[in-house]
């Protein structure tokens, strides 16, 4: 494994901020300028200004290049850092992707140098680091491109397994929905691993291995121990993936979108919501007894700093466990109840985010939680407002939107009641409330929870 280079600081080091193209003896990496759709120079400076100002002649200088007026935020800009042992590839401990830095990393490095403390952004041995830069702004532009292709395949096939469950009353392609979001992804992880990423082969592999994989896995999964088991291994392999090769996920054509600024690496709210039925449904396969178990070790794969810490995800996943328990315990849903749940589902997540800190985890969600109560309300307001921008971006999203939640509501307006359905219906609400992608999470919510209320419609029939 490559050394890192200024890992340890020896004694405290000044460093200062030039706009401009970083000089040959830099070490380089490739820097996304903002956050969201566009990005500009002014918002950008805006950044910058955050930066402590010191005196110098400083050891360390932070090159940057930035974007111009307004822009798409597809495309990557260079900086580079001279000095105080910064040679080869720059990476970044909150990319977690090598050679990709943040904007909101260089502020925090300044200060860690300033104070003799390991910095955010350190470098690495790189033998051509220009070449990595390359084919590493291809697989970011092909993982940008492929989104369209899978999203329109894993929508497709879910749509249309549901429907045959809904028209044949078939328990098999129940299943076969059910599987669609599993497969998918851990498909997705696989041909980003393998680097393959053109968007027509991603869209092709996932249509083939999909659209054909699903129903057969579906065949051999009659039984309900072993459809648990098959539902819950993706999180396994997110697990694994998270932990031992960060940028296969966020490399992938399902998962954070590193170019957009916003997440880097970890469960983006995407695959939060494909993921949901195949906690909550898997978790209810192996029983009453057994649903506390899973959830807690769900929690952890969604809510670990190390493994992308998706503070939304922890609070969507608990109040959905926490419904599935009572619904599955029949215990009556009186106000008093569902409000003590709703106290339990915070309680829970509060618990597991300070358990995450004490043990020395960083994230986003213990910052903003360590900065105090004003701080989660402010998230909470910016989340809102990004969520409404996101139902207003176009008449299409508007309309997907709208559509998605009205046959939510369709579901949930359906006789007889299941606890899992139920438990998935108020995890997709609360994602709603907590998360800033409306139209992901409610088409993908609406597919899934349409797939699962079918299939236990069939398997009544059966």
């Amino acid at each position: 494994m490559a050394a890192l280079a200024a890992a340890e600081p020896a004694q405290a080091e000044q460093a200062r901020v030039r706009v401009g193209e970083p000089p040959a003896n830099a070490a380089v990496g490739l820097l996304v300028a903002g956050r969201g759709k566009t990005v500009s120079r002014e918002d950008a400076e805006k950044v910058l200004k955050e930066v402590p100002r010191e005196s110098c002649p400083c050891p360390v200088t932070i090159y940057v290049t930035l974007p111009g007026p307004e822009e798409h935020n597809v495309r990557r800009f260079r900086i580079g850092i001279v000095g105080n042992g910064y040679d080869g590839l720059l990476v970044s401990d909150r990319t977690k992707v090598p050679g990709l830095v943040s904007l909101y990393d260089i502020a925090p490095t300044v200060r860690a140098l300033a104070r003799g403390e390991t910095p955010p952004v350190t470098s690495r041995e790189d033998s051509d680091p220009q070449d990595t830069l390359e084919k590493l702004d291809r697989r970011l532009a092909d993982a940008h491109d492929s989104r369209g292709p899978a999203a329109y395949v894993v929508f497709g096939l879910g749509a249309l397994f549901a429907l045959l469950t809904l028209l044949l009353h078939s328990e098999l392609w129940g299943r076969a929905a059910l599987l669609v979001g599993p497969l998918a992804l851990a498909t997705a992880l696989a041909l980003s691993g393998l680097e393959v990423a053109r968007p027509r082969n991603v869209g092709l592999a996932l249509l083939v291995f999909v659209g054909a994989g699903a129903p057969a896995l579906a065949g051999v999964t009659r039984s309900r121990l072993v459809f648990a088991g098959v539902l819950l291994a993706i999180f396994v392999v997110y697990a694994l993936v998270l932990a031992f090769s960060t940028e296969t996920s966020s490399l992938a054509a399902l998962g954070p979108h590193p170019d957009g600024g916003v997440r880097f690496y970890g469960i983006s709210n995407q695959v939060e919501t494909l993921l949901l039925v195949p906690g909550l449904l898997g978790a209810a396969l192996l029983g009453t007894t057994l649903v506390p178990v899973v959830a807690v070790l769900v929690l952890l794969v969604v809510g670990a700093s190390g493994l992308g810490a998706d503070g939304g995800g922890v609070l969507v996943f608990a109040a959905g466990y926490l419904f599935l328990w009572l619904r599955l315990r029949r215990v009556p849903l009186s106000v008093r109840n569902l409000a003590l749940a709703a106290g339990a589902a915070i309680v829970v997540g509060l618990v597991l985010v300070g358990l995450d800190a004490a043990l020395g985890g960083s994230s986003h969600v213990t910052r903003t939680l360590g900065d105090g109560p004003g701080a989660l309300a402010g998230e909470l307001a910016h989340r809102w407002r990004v969520s409404l921008d996101g139902y207003v971006a176009s008449w299409q999203a508007t309309v997907i939107i709208t559509a998605s939640i009205a046959v939510l509501v369709w579901i949930g307006l359906r006789r007889p009641r299941y606890p899992v359905v139920d438990a998935t219906l108020v995890a997709l609400a609360v994602s709603l409330l907590v998360n800033d992608s409306p139209r992901d999470v409610a088409s993908y919510g609406a597919i899934s929870c349409a797939a699962l209320r079918f299939w236990k419609e069939a398997r009544r029939v059966q």
